[in-house]
């Protein structure tokens, strides 16, 4: 992946419909060959910003360059931007065969080389042996592979994707963005993939755009995103956690004395500035607290009573009650251990905890 030179640049770009500011000022870099995500919540201007890119929309204010070049006004067929909706867009009436190559039709490609080039794609994409089928005999995942191969087939070097996989069944859903992560990487192709699944941004993307309330709120890879949120909205939004409140009793070296209630947890933090006596709000992963089989001395332990637990399959998230504070616990071995009940003894990592920046 080259982060030198972004394939698509978006500069200070905002666009309003009506009274609704739908987008404020965004900026955003996506590299040459990397696979970006734009993740948030139903209405936050992440498929604003899609279609802005691909030209259905024009920006208020703003740029929006493609390989350098500003895009501002160029219709959409002329941006090579193909854009694969989740509701797939095949036409009824054609052939798999027909769908795929409709776009060499239109570029008056000959029939020889156009036999060749979907073929090729019938491959890539395990398809081979329905080609004279139509859309309705096919299933939900095999449509959605006919709609990527229609929006690949002439080579562009992008690809834009509107909650593509959002139609099919949790474990299609797995199948098909493996897939997809796969034949992106092969291809080198710079893929921006919209959704609002945060299990989904945080296996197949190389970078995420977390978007509230028409603003990106944070950038980075999946594993800042998730452990290093910088915000109480992000660190909600994606993935489940503890939010503790607590205040800086001591600061010794890179640790971070927090009391909370009757609580006092060691922090490791190279973060931003930290003072004596700052209010702080700590986050805290269910997966990163340990259960343990005993209580030991030292520090970041503690026990609790469960209140309830839920079983799922690969876990148990257990609510754990040591008052004043609730806690989430998730217990990754479930077939070790078993069900739990009763009071349970818990350990935590100092390295494992985040201290969120002020809110601004």
């Amino acid at each position: 992946m080259n982060t030198e030179e972004p394939m698509i640049r978006i500069s200070n770009v905002s666009k309003r419909f009506g009274d609704f500011q739908a987008i404020n000022e965004v900026s955003l870099d996506v590299p040459t060959g990397s696979f970006t995500t734009l993740l948030g919540p139903s209405g936050c201007g992440k498929t604003t910003l899609m279609r802005l890119i691909a030209g259905f929309y024009e920006p208020d204010a703003g740029h929006i360059y493609i390989e350098g070049k500003n895009v501002n006004g160029l219709p959409a067929f002329k941006r090579n931007t193909p854009l694969v909706f989740q509701e797939y867009a095949l036409f009824p009436h054609m052939t798999v065969y027909e769908n795929i190559s409709y776009g060499l039709k239109l570029q008056k490609i000959s029939r020889q080389e156009a036999k060749g080039k979907v073929e090729s794609m019938l491959s890539m994409f395990g398809l081979q042996g329905l080609q004279d089928r139509l859309p309705r005999a096919l299933s939900g995942g095999q449509q959605q592979r006919v709609a990527f191969a229609r929006a690949l087939i002439l080579g562009q070097k992008v690809l834009l994707m509107d909650e593509p996989l959002s139609n099919l069944d949790a474990k299609m859903r797995v199948e098909v963005r493996n897939e997809l992560r796969e034949l992106q990487q092969r291809l080198g192709i710079t893929a921006i993939f919209v959704t609002h699944d945060q299990d989904e941004a945080l296996s197949i993307s190389d970078k995420i755009a977390v978007f509230h309330k028409g603003q990106i709120g944070q950038v980075g890879d999946p594993w800042d995103i998730y452990f290093k949120p910088n915000s109480k909205f992000i660190a909600d939004f994606v993935g489940t956690a503890n939010f503790i409140e607590g205040e800086v009793a001591a600061i010794e070296g890179k640790d971070l004395v927090v009391k909370c209630g009757l609580t006092v947890l060691r922090v490791h933090h190279s973060g931003h500035p930290v003072r004596l006596g700052d209010r702080v709000t700590l986050v805290i992963r269910p997966e990163c607290i340990s259960i343990i089989e005993a209580p030991i001395a030292g520090e970041n332990v503690w026990s609790g009573f469960i209140q309830r637990s839920s079983f799922l399959g690969r876990m148990i998230r257990y609510w754990v009650d040591s008052a004043p504070l609730q806690w989430i616990v998730d217990d990754s071995s479930p077939s070790v251990r078993g069900y739990l009940q009763g009071v349970i003894h818990l350990a935590l990592d100092k390295h494992k905890i985040h201290v969120l920046p002020p809110e601004k």
